[in-house]
């Protein structure tokens, strides 16, 4: 502590010098970044959690004019910033945020750079359950023609040439749609995957996720559909591109490499809007499966071991019944034809 006199008067104003505060510190995220790699998050689950420390980091140190220091942080200063963002974000969207805070506040806890966690007795903001956005069955009949129709005209295209674009790509797509749906992946997941990961068999195949989130390892089942999907790409596949940005990728772009995330989702929506689905994104895909499988009175715990999830709750929002199932239910009750 240091003792600082004001020379117009005779008062004393102590000042406390407090560690690990150093204003604007920009690595203060990047050590918190570091201790989650050893915790083994997932890169998504890191990415996510530096954008919610970020968020509040502005908020803070916009709020209360100090840099941020956890030490400093109070319950009062969370409760706060969940007011503000709950101003003009969603339930979800809130908890995502908190999700990265409180992380932050173990990890300084666990580090010694704070004495409290803050944010121990603040609740998430509750959510109303809703069913998650799937496709209806009409919806993935439209889609899966479109992917078909794509095929036909690209083969059109290449007038028996397979070395040709349009009896290449096509296919890659159409593998990777069929893949989505029968499979459920995420897309990290269908992204990071190797040809290796593939099994085909005449009556049976599976496609093996080691980078599952909380970097968890599972074999999904592939149906029929997939599996023809996935045999006919495989026999177009160009081989000069199977080394070039990674070992083997399933996916490969048209310029060399393994075709991206974005790059998937970007080819997603493009079909999806061919087929009248504006907005199509692959997640939308994994809850189709979903949905399918618990409409097959598939076991909920067969569902879960096939999505990933670790809770039996997060599968359990596909037994939900949507709008459409609501609006068939009232229906049956007619007497009128």
């Amino acid at each position: 502590m240091t003792i600082v006199t004001d020379t117009q008067s005779s008062v004393k104003i102590a000042t406390v010098s407090v560690p690990w505060v150093v204003a604007g510190d920009p690595a203060l995220v990047d050590a918190f970044s570091a201790w989650l790699r050893e915790q083994d998050h997932s890169v998504t689950t890191i990415r996510g959690y530096r954008i919610g420390v970020t968020k509040f980091q502005t908020w803070f140190e916009g709020t209360t004019g100090q840099a941020i220091n956890p030490a400093l942080i109070t319950p009062l200063d969370v409760r706060a910033f969940k007011a503000h963002l709950q101003k003009t974000l969603k339930a979800n969207s809130v908890n995502h945020y908190l999700a990265g805070l409180r992380a932050f506040c173990a990890w300084a806890l666990t580090t010694g750079r704070a004495e409290h966690n803050p944010v121990t007795n603040i609740k998430l903001v509750k959510q109303s359950e809703r069913a998650p956005k799937w496709l209806t069955r009409q919806e993935q009949y439209a889609l899966l023609r479109a992917v078909e129709q794509e095929v036909q005209l690209g083969e059109l295209r290449a007038k028996g040439n397979a070395s040709a674009p349009g009896a290449i790509w096509p296919k890659r797509d159409r593998a990777l749609v069929r893949l989505l749906l029968a499979a459920g992946l995420r897309l990290s997941e269908a992204a990071a995957l190797r040809v290796a990961d593939v099994e085909i068999k005449p009556r049976s195949g599976s496609v093996t996720v080691r980078s599952g989130k909380g970097n968890k390892r599972r074999v999904v089942p592939l149906n029929a559909d997939a599996r023809k999907a996935l045999g006919e790409w495989l026999t177009v596949r160009p081989e000069d591109q199977q080394d070039a940005g990674g070992p083997d990728a399933l996916f490969v772009s048209q310029k060399g490499g393994a075709l991206s995330g974005r790059a998937m989702a970007e080819v997603v929506a493009t079909l999806g809007s061919k087929a009248g689905l504006e907005g199509l994104h692959p997640h939308i895909l994994r809850h189709s499966c979903a949905k399918n499988l618990v409409d097959q009175s598939i076991g909920i715990e067969k569902v879960a071991m096939i999505l990933g999830h670790e809770s039996l709750e997060t599968t359990r929002l596909y037994t939900m019944p949507s709008e459409g199932d609501l609006q068939a239910a009232v229906e049956s009750t007619c007497w009128e034809d």
